[in-house]
């Protein structure tokens, strides 16, 4: 549902009431939540809003945001947590059904969990996927990691599920770990809770799919094999061991979440320079290099972020390689640094290999149309940050750094005026400045006792700092641009000879392959040449 990106209607801070309100319909949906429960879930202190989101599908969704995460929402009136509320209350409020590791990245495509995904133990018969009806809301886990991946609803009953012989759907996926609703919170990574069962057996066996894509396409078969299956309810866990062939046991290795972002981050850069920068013209901004070919090196079912690492910043990252003697960074100008040279003969870059599983595309989104490869434009938005002049007006509803619509200024604007009383009562369309409203928006040494609503929300434009959101096809996170987008600049030049010549820059900020597209031109321009030569 959240797998493509939403509209923000509205995001309207709550009062006390509806804190209330919300901790109640939490009680009546979860029964076994404790008021403990409720404290961590809904603190009183804490900042919480509505936001009202239009889906991709057009669907009208409400979720309540505390603290910057979103913990439930709302479809049709029916409450849902998200991950993040399964993660501060994990296993407790609603069933989990288990699946393997490799079949999470596809919940992000929109693929829902079919029956041959869900690891379960045959040998319970008709209890082997639980005692729930059709449309029950269940989360999902993997088998390395028990914390949830995802919230859906069971598209059968138990009976039902186990009746099918393992063949439909299972699980309708609604929302999951690296959609938008996740994206729209702190973005962080799941608890690492340990594999289901590890509490009661610390020798569970499985034997992983051979095809994740088979599990979770409604409508493909899979091969019928046994294996070893687990069987997973809020409270029980239950497993047994293959029954057929040998099996060696899978050793889970717990890694320290900034080791494994070090590793992830290492391995985008050496990745792209064995890809999309393996010809690049140097020197090269590091700010540009990370956005253009470091980032879009990233495996698609994993998300880079650089202050989740050790190293916390791009510089410090570039520093270590430069130590090491893979790169050189200089500062052409004062505060401003750029990669300067590139040792590709180093042992590092030498001896780095791809991973043959590495599904990313670091080029370009090109797809095949018959014969032709069809470059496929990113959706640019235009968005404004929040920066510490304007940071008062907006203070308790979001924070610095924070990338706003203009729909989205609008709305708080209007939600500003309206709670603070500052419509004028003789002429609606003027807004009484208030002290916030006067420091904001005036200038230095200009004195006003009232705005147009047109004019306040000029103002605030030209104070908020302009950014750019830019989303490529088939990938999971959106480019954030600083400032303004520079256009692609196509001028004329004469060489030796009297040779004319066409520039072109600006090309890499849309993601535009250089050499594709001078191949491209080539082939027309022989083409062009060919047609008048026949006339």
């Amino acid at each position: 549902m959240f797998n493509k990106p939403f509209r923000v209607k509205s995001n309207t801070p709550v009062k006390g009431s509806e804190r209330k309100k919300l901790k109640a319909e939490l009680q009546k949906c979860y029964p076994t939540i404790t008021e403990e429960d409720l404290a961590l879930l809904v603190p009183n202190k804490e900042d919480m809003s509505v936001m009202k989101i239009e889906t991709h599908g057009g669907e009208i969704v409400s979720a309540h945001v505390v603290g910057k995460k979103p913990i439930v929402f709302h479809i049709r009136d029916k409450l849902y947590p998200t991950i993040y509320l399964l993660w501060i209350l994990p296993n407790k409020l609603i069933p989990y059904f288990t699946t393997w590791n490799e079949v999470v990245p596809k919940f992000n495509n929109g693929a829902d969990l079919m029956l041959p995904g869900i690891i379960v133990k045959e040998e319970m018969g008709l209890r082997a996927y639980g005692r729930l009806n059709k449309g029950v809301t269940v989360a999902v886990n993997s088998n390395t990691n028990s914390a949830a991946v995802a919230v859906g609803i069971t598209a059968l009953s138990s009976e039902d599920m186990y009746m099918a012989g393992r063949r439909g759907k299972g699980i309708e996926i609604l929302h999951c770990i690296g959609d938008f609703l996740w994206q729209a919170g702190t973005k962080e990574s799941p608890p690492e809770l340990g594999p289901p069962g590890s509490q009661s057996s610390d020798n569970a066996k499985e034997t992983a799919p051979q095809d994740a894509t088979a599990i979770t396409e409604e409508g493909t078969e899979t091969e019928e094999k046994k294996e070893e299956n687990v069987v997973q309810a809020p409270d029980v866990i239950q497993e047994c061991s293959p029954d057929v062939g040998d099996s060696t046991e899978v050793q889970v290795e717990q890694k320290n979440p900034q080791e494994s972002m070090d590793e992830l981050l290492n391995y985008c850069f050496f990745k792209a320079l064995k890809t999309s920068a393996k010809k690049i013209e140097l020197p090269v901004l590091t700010s540009n290099f990370y956005r253009l070919h470091i980032v879009p090196a990233c495996p698609s079912e994993k998300i880079l972020d650089v202050k989740k690492s050790s190293y916390k910043k791009l510089s410090k990252f570039l520093e270590t390689l430069k130590k090491e003697g893979v790169i050189d960074v200089k500062e052409f100008t004062k505060g401003v640094e750029s990669i300067s040279a590139i040792r590709y003969d180093h042992e590092r870059i030498r001896s780095f290999r791809v991973d043959i599983n590495d599904k990313a595309e670091p080029a370009p989104a090109l797809e095949k149309v018959g014969e032709i490869d069809k470059y496929l434009p990113p959706v640019i938005t235009r968005m404004y940050a929040i920066n510490a002049v304007c940071l008062p007006l907006f203070a308790g509803t979001y924070r610095k750094g924070t990338n706003l619509t203009t729909q989205q200024i609008r709305q708080h604007l209007t939600e500003y005026v309206r709670v603070n009383q500052l419509q004028n009562a003789t002429n609606p369309s003027q807004v009484n400045l208030d002290p916030i409203l006067s420091d904001v928006m005036l200038k230095k040494g200009e004195v006003a006792a009232s705005h147009s609503w047109e004019e306040l929300m000029s103002r605030c434009q030209a104070k908020l700092s302009t950014v750019y959101e830019m989303i490529f096809p088939n990938q999971l996170a959106p480019v954030i641009v600083k400032g303004e987008l520079e256009p692609v600049e196509i001028t004329t030049a004469s060489r030796a000879g009297n040779k004319k010549v066409t520039l072109i820059s600006g090309l890499e900020t849309y993601r535009i392959d250089l050499d594709e597209f001078a191949r491209r031109q080539f082939i027309q321009g022989f083409d062009l040449k060919k047609a008048k030569n026949k006339k």
